[in-house]
């Protein structure tokens, strides 16, 4: 419905042949009216440095959510390269008492323990190949960016992993994150809010894990479908570090993007 509301938007609804407006995203309605998702995420990626102005922007990430909306992105392209398996990129706001951070982290499997990961931002940043890419047990692989201060903008994010002499490269279409509000605590009290998202798309779940203080290595971990709080496992409260999740997910073709909005702290300030 949201595309066929977004063509008839955009051409006279007694005449196709009526010129689309003047916008540089002219090129990208075009393909969603012509159910092309394919070519037009090629577009949005293509037109981006073009846009100049706040609502063109905007009307970005409108068109990207339909493009998104159908197959919620699993249809697009690109396709991996065979050693590399499971990429998930995930974009985190971590909120914290009198504290927020914006994080990046690229996840996922490779038989192959020489990867280098490149990640340039929509403004020219690049913010992973000076970190070492950390190898865990069954083949995976992880690399986190440093926290930022300011929030991840909507815009086309390049990924470059490079093996072995080859060269895995794709510009992502991203919403990017700013000032969520999926969780909030009043008191000792956690209220959640679950994110919209398309209906090809998996219903947010939450995430629940406790850690210790000294080396903040993880000794329980909870996730429920239903955004349901599964009660804390009794713990030395001063010694424990807790962490809640609202998280969602979509596709651009074979990368897993996620979207985390983390509240951490002391168990002690999340427990009643």
């Amino acid at each position: 419905m949201k595309r066929c509301l977004l063509a008839a938007f955009i051409i006279a609804p007694l005449n196709l042949d009526a010129a689309l407006p003047q916008t540089p995203l002219e090129p990208v309605y075009h393909q969603l009216f012509n159910q092309r998702d394919d070519l037009a995420i090629g577009q949005l990626i293509d037109v981006w440095p073009r846009l100049n102005s706040q609502a063109q922007r905007q009307a970005w990430k409108e068109a990207l959510n339909a493009v998104v909306s159908k197959q919620c992105g699993k249809d697009l392209p690109p396709a991996a390269p065979a050693w590399l398996d499971g990429i998930t990129l995930t974009l985190m706001q971590r909120d914290m008492p009198l504290s927020r951070i914006y994080r990046l982290t690229l996840s996922g499997k490779s038989y192959r323990h020489d990867l280098k990961v490149s990640l340039q931002l929509p403004g020219g940043n690049e913010v992973l190949s000076a970190i070492p890419v950390q190898y865990e047990p069954e083949s995976e692989f992880r690399v986190e960016s440093e926290e930022f201060n300011q929030p991840l903008s909507p815009g086309v994010y390049l990924l470059t992993v490079s093996s072995d002499g080859q060269q895995w490269q794709q510009p992502l279409a991203l919403q990017g994150i700013s000032g969520l509000g999926q969780i909030q605590l009043h008191g000792r009290t956690i209220i959640l809010k679950a994110p919209h998202v398309a209906a090809a798309c998996p219903e947010p779940w939450l995430e629940q894990s406790l850690l210790t203080r000294v080396d903040y290595n993880q000794i329980w971990w909870s996730r429920s479908d239903k955004m349901l709080l599964t009660p804390w496992p009794a713990q030395p409260a001063d010694n424990v570090w807790a962490t809640v999740a609202v998280v969602s997910a979509e596709n651009r073709g074979s990368v897993a993007v996620r979207t985390e909005h983390r509240l951490a702290g002391p168990l002690s300030t999340l427990q009643k």
